[in-house]
């Protein structure tokens, strides 16, 4: 008996709350329901008056609530009066009113919800008063008539995407209560020439200004910790952007596209510039990386084709895919000593390059990095460099010298390919391998000086090089024949080094001569710093491509000048006299 009591009131009370509140009644044009606290939501407006006043009251009951979509597609709506009884705007509650041309919405209201007056496309007059807090997302997006709105500083969130392509709106103000501009915010607002970012925000959304191709200027407030992914992207008309020093992360593409911009100072807060941050910044002419940033992202500065000078701060230690490729006015380049890899592309197409200054630091030239550096004449890849990578420096036709220090064991496939200008080439001993095609179609090319022991090779290497084109090997090089994977070969008279391990320091090393030494015959076997003369060749001269350079070029003419030394007593008489003074000091130098 008792159970059944319980339920009938149960049952009373669940008629009392459906007679109040889920039934719909009407009060002129307008579809309400009535709260379980006595106050009004208005849910559907039924009739077609070009100007609305939504009342205060209805039946002595306050109206607080808009509801979803109860205004929506009301196309002959130009004009509604919103009271000040009202504290919520339902998600849709305006949307698609084409012909509504202004609204202001009163302090009483808290919330603006999501897409609220989507696609109102003849609002051009917006009043938000203090009070409300939040605007929703998409809420004013594709208000295409809206020109100016004033953001009270009681709002403290506005949504993804609320004033999204709102495309006359002209100026704006971001109030310091905002803390975080959202996703999309003023996305293809095209015609958005002033906005003002209030100290307080600490992030910019991904996309939140892009396309925004009347701004020319922004000044980021020092609140600001964040520039997010494409936040300024195909900005075309800026010119001028202040980046503060709280910013530590630019995001990828957060400047795509902004041909105006001619300068830009990272501060030296910034740790992290994401893939493509300032791609196709066709008009920038310079850029200081700081030394804050340790490596960026793919195609950072890629097809910035105006940038003619970048000056890499002490700290980067890698650049990345692509950073400068197709940096077309880029003429010199100088990599800092913490920089140890060289990405796959990094300066592709920099046809200006005159002129690169590689570090000791770098360990690893990647795939392309300077390939098609038309302007390019002479390279030296130091001996901390390992590996060389495929087409690392194919079509840099004006390259006439190349320096490849000990240390190299591979050279990758067409690294050097269609080099026109390079009439020799000097591989040291510390290689092992050369990949396909590696110095194929160099048509300049008659030489190639092997130090080393014959390196393991790919299809093609010296194809399409010069019509004399001979491989010549060092006299304690094996591995060889003639001719060498069809390359006709000749020994050439030089001390060599060859490395018995493959550590880029030769464990042992072995000296041979071919032909009597002048030095030698001017001070005789028994000259007590004839030694220090042998050291001096073999760890030091024989150690630097110039260096065994000059040793090729003082034994192959050893016979002529012995035997000028015979015809000439007095010539012999200067000769040791010189060498006599040169031999104790280069036995000091290691």
């Amino acid at each position: 008996m008792q159970r059944s009591k319980s339920l009938f009131i149960l049952l009373f009370i669940g008629c009392l709350l459906l007679s109040s509140s889920a039934f719909a009644l009407q009060w002129g044009d307008f579809t309400y329901t009535v709260s379980v606290n006595n106050d009004i939501t208005i849910t559907r407006y039924t009739g077609s008056s070009v100007s609305v006043v939504i009342p205060n009251t209805i039946d002595s009951k306050s109206v607080v609530r808009i509801w979803t979509s109860a205004f929506e597609g009301c196309n002959s709506l130009t004009s509604i009066t919103i009271p000040s009884s009202v504290t919520s705007i339902g998600d849709y509650a305006f949307q698609s009113c084409n012909s509504l041309t202004s609204i202001t919405i009163p302090g009483s209201v808290k919330s603006i919800g999501t897409r609220v007056f989507y696609y109102c496309s003849m609002l051009s007059s917006v009043t938000i008063s203090n009070g409300v807090t939040s605007i929703g997302d998409s809420a004013f997006q594709l208000c295409a008539n809206l020109t100016s709105i004033t953001i009270p500083s009681s709002v403290t969130s506005i949504g993804y995407g609320a004033f999204n392509s709102c495309y006359r709106l002209t100026s704006i103000t971001i109030p310091g209560s905002v803390t975080s501009i959202a996703d999309n915010t003023f996305q293809s607002c095209n015609m958005l020439t002033n906005v003002t970012i209030s100290n307080g925000v600490t992030s910019i959304g991904v996309s939140a200004f892009e396309d925004c191709t009347g701004l020319t200027s922004i000044t980021i407030p020092p609140s600001v910790t964040s520039i997010g992914d494409s936040a300024f992207s195909t900005c075309f008309g800026l010119t001028s952007v202040t980046i503060p020093s709280s910013v530590t992360s630019i995001g990828a593409y957060a400047f795509d596209a902004c041909m105006g911009l001619t300068s830009i100072t990272i501060p030296s807060s910034v740790t992290s510039i994401g893939d493509s941050a300032f791609h196709y910044c066709t008009s920038l002419t310079s850029i200081t990386i700081p030394s804050s940033v340790t490596s960026f992202g793919r195609y950072v500065f890629a097809v910035c084709n105006s940038l003619t000078s970048v000056t890499f701060s002490n700290g980067v230690t890698s650049i990345g895919y692509g950073a400068f490729s197709y940096c077309y006015s880029l003429t010199s380049i100088t990599i800092p000593g913490s920089v140890t890899s060289i990405g796959d592309a990094a300066f592709l197409e920099c046809s200006g390059l005159t002129s690169v200054t590689i570090p000791s630091s770098v360990t690893n030239i990647g795939d392309g990095a300077f390939g098609g550096c038309t302007s390019l004449t002479s390279i030296t890849i130091p001996s901390s460099v390992t590996s060389i990578g495929g087409g690392a420096f194919s079509g840099c036709t004006s390259l006439t010298s190349i320096t490849i220090m000990d240390g190299v064991t591979s050279i990758g496939d067409s690294a050097f390919e269609g080099c026109n200008s390079l009439t020799s080439i000097t591989i040291p001993s510390s290689v092992t391998s050369i990949g396909g095609g590696a110095f194929q179609s160099c048509n300049s090319l008659t030489s190639a000086y092997f130090y080393g022991n014959a390196p393991s090779i790919g299809d093609d290497v010296f194809n399409y090089t010069g019509p004399d084109f001979t491989v010549y090997y060092a006299t304690c090089s094996t591995g060889f024949t003639n001719p060498w994977y069809g390359y006709p070969t000749a020994v050439f008279e030089t001390p060599c080094t060859i490395t018995s391990t493959t550590t880029t320091t030769a464990s042992t090393t072995t000296t041979v001569s071919g032909k009597p030494c002048p030095a030698q015959k001017v001070l005789g076997e028994d000259y007590s710093n004839l030694e220090n003369l042998r050291d001096f060749r073999d760890s030091s001269l024989a150690k630097s491509t110039i260096g065994r350079k000059v040793i090729q070029i003082y034994y192959n003419n050893a016979d002529s000048i012995n035997e000028a030394l015979e015809r000439s007593p007095a010539l012999r008489a200067v000769a040791r006299r010189v060498l006599e003074m040169i031999a104790p000091m280069v036995g000091k130098v290691k």
